[in-house]
């Protein structure tokens, strides 16, 4: 089905990444870099016509086993008067790796009940020279915690 959509600010076409790592790392007792124990990420692609995706990628690794998940969704986006923007999902797809426990591991399409709107207000900052799309589920709320995208390719 046809989901909402209305063209893309012209600031935002392109692609923005969230990504956080851990400040600690697992080091084997011979020396030998083992790995980050956790690790996630999230970006938007945004198309000037509205269409939009959305990924969404989570690691954890316990310096044996790592346990990643893979989330993907394609569909188009609204920008609202009220500084807001809705993502409306039309396909996406889940996928489950566990390094230790393979037979867990799946790749599936996502259910028609799991393609659910999702709402963000948005502006945009600037912190030491470098552009960030700045996203929260509140409107103008101090205490609603903001995601930091800025600017990527792939």
């Amino acid at each position: 089905n046809d989901t909402p959509r209305s063209e893309v600010p012209d600031a935002l076409v392109g692609k923005w990444l969230n990504g956080t790592f851990s400040m600690s790392n697992w080091w084997t007792y011979d020396g030998q870099y083992a790995g980050n124990p956790f690790s996630s990420s999230r970006a938007f692609h945004f198309e000037k016509n509205g269409d939009a995706e959305f990924f969404q990628v989570i690691k954890s690794f316990n310096g044996a086993c790592s346990t990643e998940a893979f989330t993907y969704f394609r569909g188009t986006v609204q920008f609202n008067a009220d500084g807001s923007f809705t993502f409306y999902p039309r396909q996406g797809n889940f996928r489950g790796f566990y390094s230790c426990a393979s037979g867990n591991n799946f790749n599936r399409p996502a259910g028609v009940d799991e393609l659910n709107p999702i709402k963000l207000y948005w502006d945009r900052q600037f912190n030491n020279g470098q552009e960030y799309l700045v996203t929260r589920f509140g409107a103008n709320d101090p205490d609603v915690q903001s995601s930091w995208f800025k600017p990527t390719t792939w």
